[in-house]
């Protein structure tokens, strides 16, 4: 029998939720690897086809994600206003995660590019150095109202997780009402709604939901994240239950997905039933909380931010000598190995050489606040492997 909602007690690490974040990056990767593939090797287009126009919903799904664990981490704290100190604190926790690296990717594709333009070559990146670099650098390309993606197009949709984070004071507390179980599954649909609705009037094409008004998006699934969680705290049943089909669910999942896109509709419209994957994650049980749980997807989700930041700059640079006139023919499937070999390099130098380092150091600028959680799910779902030869995993 399990505990009651109130007097249960809190979970530390989920592991599984650390090791999808790795699998979501190889998504979204696919996605942007895609053209590159098709061109190198025709052949791969029946598969890389479908990845490039419906594999989006992968992003989507970190917003839930996002939504839940920092729900986890921080209910208590911003269950109501902790004062500027705090806030400021937790922003530049959430900021030490991603941001060395976000600066020195972006330092090496300007940098890139003002070399190429020197040997009369150029690097496609869609942008300038006035407005365009800086709303890169100040973390507001994906608040929409841009014209194009530019610079390091990913970037938009951590800088809309950004919005987020910067309105999570006043989203906590909304969420902290939700006191029943009927209570936080509508909010969850109604969290899902936002997006949903708002794209279904606008529309879904690519250029709204990535740069022309990608807010609903992430602030929608965002708080269904935050949902899922507080449903959590407050009912135990309907999380167990979903639990005990965590596989059949990403099944189900999987297959609305492949049949939204088969119809002619945003396979977005799969996030309410894709979603509570992660919900179902969070009970610890079943075939794929086990495979997501190991330690190579573990590592894998630990780079995922790095290899998030650093895949589409390698892309657009490798594809000046990696592309079908240097490797016409069979040599194409080569030349996406390369591409591939250089994605999970790239990562990874990004995630020792910067990420790291560079985390430590803007955390160790900051003493952690008093009232902040000293081990917080949210932290050690982002950070699980930061010292794995003592935690002997």
């Amino acid at each position: 029998m399990s505990a009651p909602a109130s007097t249960r007690k809190p979970k530390g690490l989920i592991r599984s939720l650390v090791g999808i974040r790795g699998y979501l990056s190889v998504v979204v990767v696919a996605v942007h690897l895609a053209p590159f593939a098709i061109a190198l090797a025709p052949v791969t287009a029946p598969f890389f086809l479908p990845i490039w126009h419906h594999a989006y919903v992968a992003l989507d799904l970190f917003f839930v994600l996002s939504g839940f664990v920092v729900t986890a981490g921080y209910r208590k704290v911003f269950a109501r206003w902790p004062g500027w100190g705090v806030f400021g604190k937790f922003l530049w926790a959430r900021l030490s995660r991603f941001y060395p690296v976000h600066l020195a990717v972006l330092a090496a594709l300007v940098g890139a590019v003002l070399g190429a333009r020197l040997v009369g070559r150029e690097i496609p990146h869609g942008g300038d150095l006035g407005i365009d670099l800086l709303r890169q650098i100040t973390l507001t390309s994906g608040w929409g109202g841009a014209d194009s993606l530019t610079w390091n197009g990913p970037v938009w949709s951590l800088s809309a997780e950004w919005f987020c984070y910067l309105l999570l004071p006043l989203l906590q507390p909304v969420v902290l009402l939700l006191r029943s179980r009927w209570a936080c599954l509508a909010g969850y649909l109604v969290a899902c709604a936002i997006p949903l609705v708002s794209y279904t009037i606008i529309g879904f094409d690519d250029g709204t939901i990535t740069y022309g008004m990608p807010l609903p998006r992430a602030l929608g699934f965002f708080l269904a994240g935050a949902c899922l969680q507080q449903l959590v705290h407050v009912d135990r049943r309907v999380p167990e239950l979903v639990g005990r089909v965590t596989g059949p669910l990403a099944v189900l999942g999987f297959g609305l997905i492949v049949l939204t896109s088969n119809v002619g509709l945003s396979t977005m419209y799969a996030l309410p039933v894709v979603g509570l994957v992660v919900l179902a994650l969070g009970e610890e049980r079943g075939w794929l909380d086990r495979m997501l749980s190991t330690r190579f997807s573990m590592v894998f989700g630990e780079i995922s931010v790095a290899i998030f930041l650093t895949h589409v700059p390698w892309l657009l640079g490798a594809s000046l000598v990696i592309n079908p006139r240097t490797f016409p023919g069979a040599w194409g499937w080569l030349g996406i190995g390369l591409l591939l070999l250089g994605v999970a390099v790239c990562g990874w130098l990004a995630f020792v050489l910067v990420e790291k380092p560079g985390q430590r150091i803007m955390r160790a600028l900051v003493k952690r606040p008093a009232k902040a959680p000293t081990a917080s799910v949210e932290e050690k779902t982002e950070t699980a492997v930061e010292e794995p030869s003592r935690s002997g995993r």
